[in-house]
């Protein structure tokens, strides 16, 4: 079997005319990627609704946050939201990947990665010196992705009902160290 050959992604914050295809990518992660492990209750397009996305992309979510599109071949196909950590033990210089999505189409092709590598380098452009993910502790995927990158579990791990309760695993990398 051949490995998916590595894609040319442009990462860069994400433009008001790409709400849907930001939302698009999302859900369509989202179901590929959860599914069996976040309740098919929880439903992605409530979350990822394009009108909600393009107030981000307008600013008017004053929570610090920014969306990062990665462009392939012309084409929306990740995203990651990121900002200021948000948990309730939060250092005021620790920033979040809040969420990372890359579309099943552009799986394992670099994508994720290079989504990962600006999330970084954006929160270090903001000062924050270490930065914080969550993510899904039934997902093989998730956990090794995270660690091939650098990041370290740090022993916190939580349950958003709002998510469908899976048990997350909270990861953290210092971003000097990259």
């Amino acid at each position: 079997m051949t490995q998916p050959q590595a894609a040319q992604v442009d990462v860069r914050p994400g433009r008001l005319h790409e709400a849907d295809a930001l939302a698009e990518t999302a859900i369509a992660a989202w179901r590929e990627g959860f599914r069996g492990i976040v309740p098919d209750v929880v439903d992605p397009a409530k979350a990822w609704r394009p009108e909600r996305i393009a107030e981000r992309l307008r600013g008017e979510n004053h929570d610090g946050g920014e969306i990062l599109a990665a462009e392939v071949d012309g084409e929306v196909r990740g995203l990651a939201l990121i900002g200021p950590h948000r948990g309730t033990d939060a250092e005021p210089d620790e920033g979040e990947i809040i969420a990372l999505y890359v579309h099943p189409t552009r799986w394992r092709q670099g994508v994720g990665s290079a989504l990962v590598a600006g999330a970084l380098d954006r929160l270090a452009q903001w000062g924050f010196s270490t930065a914080v993910v969550w993510t899904l502790a039934e997902s093989p995927r998730n956990l090794a992705f995270y660690e091939a990158l650098g990041f370290k579990r740090d022993g916190a791990s939580q349950r958003r009902p709002s998510f469908g309760s899976p048990l997350e695993f909270r990861f953290r990398i210092a971003l000097g160290d990259r």
